[in-house]
């Protein structure tokens, strides 16, 4: 297969790769670029799949603000006009607004999917984007072909084969599952009997930590992705809970409670060579890596509230972060560094997400009246967006959210509820 995506990349013209449109996420400037996506038409027995594709591609797009995705009603061009640029009548797409325009075909062989994605550019009148792909579901060569036009355009890996792990809780039962990043396609990784909270991804995405009350007291364990295969990993103290790969895998940042103490500690990835860095009487929990692997936020109420606090990754440097909230929890670091997300419960006693910015402590409010909990943010693997608990429609669901908080979505609808999503990493 990457043969042939190799092949199919040499037959893109060099011109138009230097008349790439790209979009700019974070300028001033940026607005969402206009892309008018058809209906795809489909093989034998492939009606449904491509109606699947469709949807979901279109779904993905729009999750990311990035795009206005034209409404098919408004197009002026003939419902049969082909794939291939010379068939293409682009001033009629110029004429409703379209900057881009995505055709595809989808066909059915046997038990895979087969899809074919074109992408122009309208205003130069030519293809700048052609892949041929076979998958085993529609949906998973949706998320395909919305990889690839993410990264044409923002020049960034996609993340829509990326996976968000979460705990459902059952009758007597808590369930580590793996969803789509758009809630669909939910699995159960593993199912224990026992307490199990707080998952967290290894960066290669092969395994997953979990806080485990197996023992009857709270311990760190690994489940093997894709099997479930369980390990033990930490027992400390009265308590081992939170805990978290360095960016490159070698390390984790977790919590004990030694002698009544909650301090943070690192160890090496196979929970040898465990090593204290807060030694403050007061808590210390819920460490998060920056993504350079060099510093570590965390909570701490030495100050009398809980609140974020940064320091090197060898412990040294500890310094507060945020000034405002009298109650702030669940740091997490965006993979882009630039700013931590956190859980705050605001002068109603409402909890909501925030950002603050690592270097200059400046904050921004994601959520908002939403409900009285929104809670447990995660990152995208691109730092574009963020996954977080909200009980806005009564259970607890997962929400997917941009930084700015003007563009929400709740993609899970759950009976049981789901609490602690972490997302994954990149797809290779």
């Amino acid at each position: 297969m990457r043969k042939l995506l190799v092949a199919l990349a040499l037959l893109v013209p060099a011109l138009a790769l230097a008349q790439r449109q790209y979009i700019d996420v974070g300028s001033p400037d940026f607005r969402p670029l206009a892309l008018a996506v058809t209906n795809f038409p489909a093989g034998p027995g492939a009606q449904a799949d491509a109606i699947d594709v469709q949807q979901t591609f279109r779904d993905d797009l729009a999750l990311t603000g990035f795009f206005d995705l034209l409404d098919p009603r408004s197009f002026l061009a003939d419902a049969s006009e082909g794939t291939s640029a010379s068939s293409i009548r682009f001033t009629r797409w110029t004429d409703v607004g379209a900057e881009g325009l995505v055709k595809a075909v989808v066909k059915r062989e046997g038990a895979l999917v087969t899809g074919e994605l074109h992408l122009y550019d309208v205003r130069a009148g030519r293809e700048v984007l052609y892949r041929v792909y076979k998958e085993r579901t529609a949906r998973a060569l949706a998320h395909r072909f919305a990889d690839d036009v993410l990264q044409f355009y923002t020049r960034e890996p996609g993340i829509f084969r990326t996976r968000i792990a979460a705990i459902r809780k059952g009758k007597g039962s808590w369930d580590l599952v793996l969803m789509d990043v758009d809630g669909k396609g939910a699995e159960v990784l593993r199912r224990e009997n026992t307490i199990t909270l707080l998952p967290a991804w290894r960066p290669d995405g092969g395994e997953i930590l979990v806080t485990s009350y197996r023992s009857g007291k709270p311990e760190i364990w690994g489940f093997r992705v894709p099997d479930g295969t369980a390990r033990p990993v930490i027992s400390l103290g009265d308590l081992a809970s939170g805990a978290v790969y360095s960016p490159d895998g070698r390390s984790i940042a977790f919590t004990a409670s030694v002698d009544g103490n909650s301090d943070v500690y690192v160890s090496s990835a196979d929970g040898t060579g465990i090593r204290r860095l807060t030694s403050d009487p007061a808590t210390d929990t819920s460490p998060t890596w920056s993504p350079d692997g060099r510093r570590i936020a965390f909570i701490s109420s030495r100050s009398g509230n809980p609140h974020v606090y940064v320091m090197n990754a060898d412990g040294t440097d500890q310094r507060r972060l945020t000034f405002k909230g009298n109650y702030n929890q669940t740091p997490r670091w965006s993979p882009r560094g630039d700013q931590i997300a956190f859980t705050a419960r605001d002068e109603r006693k409402v909890f909501d997400v925030f950002l603050v910015s690592p270097e200059t402590g400046k904050i921004a409010r994601v959520t908002q009246d939403q409900g009285r909990t929104n809670e447990e943010p995660s990152w995208a693997p691109n730092g574009r967006l963020l996954v977080l608990v909200s009980d806005r429609g009564g259970r607890p669901q997962l929400v997917v959210a941009n930084p700015a908080g003007d563009r929400q979505r709740v993609i899970t609808a759950d009976a049981a509820g789901v609490a602690s999503p972490t997302w994954g990493p990149a797809a290779p």
